[in-house]
């Protein structure tokens, strides 16, 4: 067997800025095209509310084939109302106990969709989002 390192392969650590909005359809906070263009391995999110939503709503994402798949499995259900995550981070394995137990592939082509179950208005923080590039 031989091995080497290869250093073409890396990862990385993606921001997106989240901002609630009123619609609560899949994507309708927003969605990312995968940057890399390649397939990654999403390894480990997080989340930063500097305010909560105004409305009781539960912010679920994941990664679809368009930017309106709706998708959970990355985080389904975070409840994001004001009172219990304003000024808060929060760590979201990306291999949900009740859903998956294999780490998530985002592919190339592919959105991480970002939805509300009601208004998420109100709502401003950052989702960080860990990966490994599976490809050179």
């Amino acid at each position: 067997m031989t091995v080497t390192v290869n250093k073409a392969s890396s990862g990385g650590m993606m921001v997106i800025d989240v901002v609630g909005a009123a619609a609560a359809t899949a994507g309708g906070i927003g969605a990312v095209l995968n940057p890399e263009g390649v397939d990654l391995l999403v390894t480990r999110t997080y989340m930063y509310f500097a305010t909560g939503s105004t409305g009781a709503a539960n912010l679920t994402w994941g990664i679809g084939a368009t930017a309106t798949t709706a998708s959970d499995d990355i985080c389904d259900a975070f409840d994001c109302i004001e009172a219990t995550v304003g000024a808060n981070a929060y760590y979201v394995q990306t291999a949900s106990a009740e859903q998956i137990e294999e780490l998530i592939i985002w592919e190339a082509g592919e959105y991480l969709v970002v939805s509300g179950s009601a208004t998420t208005v109100g709502l401003a923080g950052k989702l960080f989002v860990e990966y490994v590039r599976l490809e050179d």
